[in-house]
Protein backbone atom coordinates (compact mmCIF):
# COMPACT_ATOMS: atom_id res chain seq x y z
CA UNK A 1 0.00 0.00 0.00
CA UNK A 2 1.26 3.46 -0.86
CA UNK A 3 1.70 5.68 2.18
CA UNK A 4 0.94 9.38 2.33
CA UNK A 5 4.66 10.10 2.72
CA UNK A 6 5.45 8.22 -0.50
CA UNK A 7 2.80 10.24 -2.32
CA UNK A 8 4.25 13.47 -0.94
CA UNK A 9 7.86 12.56 -1.79
CA UNK A 10 7.18 12.67 -5.51
CA UNK A 11 6.27 16.37 -5.27
CA UNK A 12 9.53 17.40 -3.59
CA UNK A 13 12.46 19.00 -5.33
CA UNK A 14 15.98 17.71 -4.63
CA UNK A 15 16.86 20.24 -1.92
CA UNK A 16 13.45 20.23 -0.25
CA UNK A 17 12.60 18.52 3.03
CA UNK A 18 9.20 17.16 3.93
CA UNK A 19 7.87 18.64 7.18
CA UNK A 20 4.25 17.48 7.36
CA UNK A 21 1.68 15.67 5.22
CA UNK A 22 -2.04 15.50 5.95
CA UNK A 23 -5.21 14.31 4.31
CA UNK A 24 -8.60 15.81 4.98
CA UNK A 25 -10.14 14.65 8.25
CA UNK A 26 -11.92 11.30 8.16
CA UNK A 27 -15.26 12.99 8.85
CA UNK A 28 -15.32 13.94 5.17
CA UNK A 29 -16.29 10.31 4.56
CA UNK A 30 -19.00 9.99 7.22
CA UNK A 31 -21.80 10.91 4.82
CA UNK A 32 -20.46 8.52 2.23
CA UNK A 33 -20.54 5.60 4.67
CA UNK A 34 -24.12 6.48 5.62
CA UNK A 35 -24.99 6.53 1.90
CA UNK A 36 -23.34 3.12 1.46
CA UNK A 37 -25.30 1.68 4.39
CA UNK A 38 -28.54 3.06 2.93
CA UNK A 39 -27.73 1.61 -0.50
CA UNK A 40 -27.05 -1.81 1.01
CA UNK A 41 -30.29 -1.60 3.05
CA UNK A 42 -32.39 -0.60 0.02
CA UNK A 43 -30.87 -3.33 -2.17
CA UNK A 44 -31.36 -5.89 0.61
CA UNK A 45 -34.98 -4.84 1.13
CA UNK A 46 -35.67 -4.94 -2.61
CA UNK A 47 -34.21 -8.43 -2.84
CA UNK A 48 -36.17 -9.55 0.24
CA UNK A 49 -39.50 -8.45 -1.21
CA UNK A 50 -38.77 -9.70 -4.73
CA UNK A 51 -41.17 -12.50 -5.74
CA UNK A 52 -38.72 -15.34 -6.40
CA UNK A 53 -41.29 -17.65 -7.97
CA UNK A 54 -41.60 -15.54 -11.14
CA UNK A 55 -39.74 -16.12 -14.42
CA UNK A 56 -38.33 -12.59 -14.35
CA UNK A 57 -36.99 -12.82 -10.78
CA UNK A 58 -33.35 -13.39 -11.80
CA UNK A 59 -33.43 -10.46 -14.22
CA UNK A 60 -35.00 -8.24 -11.55
CA UNK A 61 -32.34 -9.35 -9.06
CA UNK A 62 -29.57 -8.51 -11.54
CA UNK A 63 -31.11 -5.07 -12.17
CA UNK A 64 -31.46 -4.32 -8.45
CA UNK A 65 -27.91 -5.45 -7.67
CA UNK A 66 -26.56 -3.58 -10.71
CA UNK A 67 -28.28 -0.35 -9.67
CA UNK A 68 -26.96 -0.85 -6.14
CA UNK A 69 -23.41 -1.26 -7.45
CA UNK A 70 -23.68 1.85 -9.62
CA UNK A 71 -25.07 3.84 -6.67
CA UNK A 72 -22.27 2.55 -4.41
CA UNK A 73 -19.71 3.52 -7.04
CA UNK A 74 -21.08 7.05 -7.38
CA UNK A 75 -21.92 7.80 -3.76
CA UNK A 76 -19.17 5.90 -1.94
CA UNK A 77 -16.20 4.83 -4.07
CA UNK A 78 -15.71 8.06 -6.03
CA UNK A 79 -15.77 10.28 -2.88
CA UNK A 80 -13.43 7.80 -1.15
CA UNK A 81 -10.96 8.03 -4.03
CA UNK A 82 -11.23 11.82 -4.04
CA UNK A 83 -10.49 11.90 -0.30
CA UNK A 84 -7.51 9.58 -0.73
CA UNK A 85 -6.00 11.81 -3.42
CA UNK A 86 -6.46 15.11 -1.53
CA UNK A 87 -3.19 15.84 0.24
CA UNK A 88 -1.84 18.90 2.10
CA UNK A 89 1.97 19.02 2.07
CA UNK A 90 4.25 21.33 4.05
CA UNK A 91 7.94 21.39 3.22
CA UNK A 92 10.78 23.61 4.37
CA UNK A 93 10.14 25.79 1.28
CA UNK A 94 6.46 25.69 0.31
CA UNK A 95 2.91 24.70 1.16
CA UNK A 96 1.18 22.46 -1.38
CA UNK A 97 -2.31 21.12 -1.95
CA UNK A 98 -2.89 18.27 -4.42
CA UNK A 99 -6.13 16.58 -5.39
CA UNK A 100 -7.88 14.80 -8.21
CA UNK A 101 -8.54 11.25 -9.34
CA UNK A 102 -8.20 11.37 -13.11
CA UNK A 103 -7.57 15.04 -13.72
CA UNK A 104 -5.17 16.45 -11.13
CA UNK A 105 -5.17 19.88 -9.55
CA UNK A 106 -2.43 21.41 -7.48
CA UNK A 107 -1.60 24.63 -5.75
CA UNK A 108 1.76 25.69 -4.35
CA UNK A 109 2.63 28.67 -2.19
CA UNK A 110 6.26 29.49 -1.44
CA UNK A 111 6.73 30.08 2.28
CA UNK A 112 8.48 33.36 1.49
CA UNK A 113 5.09 34.63 0.22
CA UNK A 114 3.02 33.65 3.27
CA UNK A 115 1.66 36.73 5.06
CA UNK A 116 -1.00 35.30 7.33
CA UNK A 117 -2.35 31.92 8.39
CA UNK A 118 -5.70 31.87 10.16
CA UNK A 119 -7.95 29.05 11.27
CA UNK A 120 -11.68 28.63 11.70
CA UNK A 121 -13.02 25.90 13.98
CA UNK A 122 -16.69 25.42 14.91
CA UNK A 123 -17.70 23.65 18.11
CA UNK A 124 -18.31 20.36 16.25
CA UNK A 125 -14.97 20.68 14.44
CA UNK A 126 -13.24 21.37 17.74
CA UNK A 127 -14.72 18.21 19.23
CA UNK A 128 -13.65 16.21 16.17
CA UNK A 129 -10.22 17.96 16.02
CA UNK A 130 -10.30 19.48 12.55
CA UNK A 131 -10.91 22.88 10.98
CA UNK A 132 -10.21 25.20 8.07
CA UNK A 133 -6.90 26.97 7.49
CA UNK A 134 -6.75 30.14 5.38
CA UNK A 135 -3.30 31.04 4.12
CA UNK A 136 -2.87 34.55 2.72
CA UNK A 137 -0.12 35.25 0.25
CA UNK A 138 1.93 38.35 -0.53
CA UNK A 139 1.18 37.88 -4.23
CA UNK A 140 -1.86 39.33 -5.96
CA UNK A 141 -3.28 35.86 -6.43
CA UNK A 142 -5.73 34.82 -3.73
CA UNK A 143 -4.57 32.67 -0.84
CA UNK A 144 -5.13 28.99 -0.16
CA UNK A 145 -8.00 27.56 1.85
CA UNK A 146 -7.38 24.11 3.32
CA UNK A 147 -10.68 22.61 4.45
CA UNK A 148 -11.13 19.89 7.08
CA UNK A 149 -7.49 19.88 8.12
CA UNK A 150 -6.71 17.65 11.12
CA UNK A 151 -5.24 19.61 14.06
CA UNK A 152 -5.43 23.03 12.36
CA UNK A 153 -3.89 25.02 15.23
CA UNK A 154 -0.83 22.77 15.25
CA UNK A 155 -0.59 22.93 11.43
CA UNK A 156 -0.84 26.75 11.60
CA UNK A 157 2.02 26.84 14.12
CA UNK A 158 4.12 24.51 11.98
CA UNK A 159 3.59 26.71 8.91
CA UNK A 160 4.71 29.75 10.91
CA UNK A 161 7.78 27.86 12.19
CA UNK A 162 8.78 27.02 8.63
CA UNK A 163 8.07 30.58 7.41
CA UNK A 164 10.30 31.96 10.17
CA UNK A 165 13.05 29.46 9.32
CA UNK A 166 12.94 30.50 5.65
CA UNK A 167 13.10 34.20 6.54
CA UNK A 168 16.00 33.60 8.95
CA UNK A 169 17.89 31.66 6.29
CA UNK A 170 17.55 34.63 3.95
CA UNK A 171 19.21 36.95 6.49
CA UNK A 172 22.91 36.05 6.48
CA UNK A 173 24.91 36.84 9.61
CA UNK A 174 21.89 36.76 11.92
CA UNK A 175 22.02 34.08 14.62
CA UNK A 176 19.26 31.42 14.28
CA UNK A 177 17.86 32.19 17.75
CA UNK A 178 17.54 35.94 17.00
CA UNK A 179 13.91 37.09 17.48
CA UNK A 180 14.10 40.62 16.06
Amino acid sequence: MITVMAIADRYLSDDEELVHVARQHWTVLAGEFVALALIVAVVGAALWFLPWDQDWSLIAMAVVVGLGLVAALLFWLVPMLKWSTTVFILTNRRLMMRDGIISKQGRDMPLTRVNDVSFDISLWERLMRYGTLSVQSASEQEGMVLRRVPRPQWFQSEIYRQVNAVHMAQRPGVPPDYQG
